[in-house]
């Protein structure tokens, strides 16, 4: 993942930046959306949907106080041909691609989403920055199976043969100089697919990973930092890329050096 390789595993690569609440965001929206179009990010989304919250004391006076449903809006910023998209909450800005090339391609995109809400919100501070990585581990040549892709240690007894495979996860978290490592590894039957939180955004899937069928593995791979720091443009990229490199040197220690090179 630190440099275009020519088959690369990346199916689906997220980065989000949460910022100081702006309750009154709809008043603003004109005036981004204006921006993003010129940044060619022209397929523009309105979605209101419901929340749940509940009282931070749970009784008033003796009695019970019931959860509330509050109406929240949120925008979709994406481009012609369905592969990338800006959602924007009154707390976060979230970029997603299924269309990812480079670290510094994917980076500067982001950025450049970030100064058009700068300009339009002044921003005070940042709150927590996340990059996800999700990698499909497919074999696609005779006699290659997922023990020429993966190490030993994420496959656990997928591969065992006891019963007919549902799923196999492992998982490890790790606390890095660049912020909390997650790294997964699901081994399953079937189509790629994509975890249920991030459903909510339609992007096309490259069809070299939704056409093939049968037992494959997912590296999702997440990597944040949750500190509260003023916001600056140059600040959020070196952090990314602190993110990034972590999640990079994981990624190499979950793959072979077969995969590396088959995606070479």
């Amino acid at each position: 993942m630190g440099k275009k390789l020519t088959n690369a595993p990346v199916y689906y690569t997220v980065a989000q930046v949460q910022f100081n609440h702006v309750l009154d965001l709809d008043s603003y929206v004109p005036a981004i959306q204006s921006k993003m179009r010129e940044a060619h990010f022209t397929d523009f989304k309105k979605e209101v949907f419901q929340r749940l919250d509940f009282p931070v004391l749970g009784t008033q006076q003796g009695q019970m106080v019931p959860p509330t449903l509050t109406s929240q809006s949120r925008y979709l910023f994406g481009d012609i041909a369905g592969r990338t998209a800006f959602l924007l909450e009154t707390n976060a800005l979230t970029l997603q691609t299924t269309a990812y090339d480079t670290f510094e391609t994917f980076s500067k995109m982001l950025l450049t989403g970030l100064s058009i809400l700068h300009d339009a919100l002044r921003l005070d501070f940042v709150e927590r920055i996340g990059l996800r990585y999700l990698d499909a581990v497919q074999p696609s040549k005779d006699g290659e199976s997922l023990r020429d892709l993966l190490v030993a240690e994420v496959l656990g007894l997928a591969l065992h043969g006891q019963g007919q495979l549902q799923h196999s996860v492992s998982e490890t978290t790790a606390a890095t100089p660049a912020g909390q490592l997650i790294s997964r590894v699901i081994v399953r039957n079937g189509r790629i697919g994509l975890p249920m939180e991030l459903g909510s955004v339609a992007l096309t899937i490259d069809p070299r990973f939704t056409q093939r069928e049968g037992l494959h593995a997912i590296v999702d791979t997440d990597a944040s930092i949750t500190q509260r720091e003023a916001f600056e443009l140059s600040k959020v990229e070196a952090r990314l890329a602190a993110l990034h490199d972590e999640i990079v040197a994981s990624f190499n220690q979950t793959v072979t050096d077969h995969a590396r090179a088959s995606w070479a």
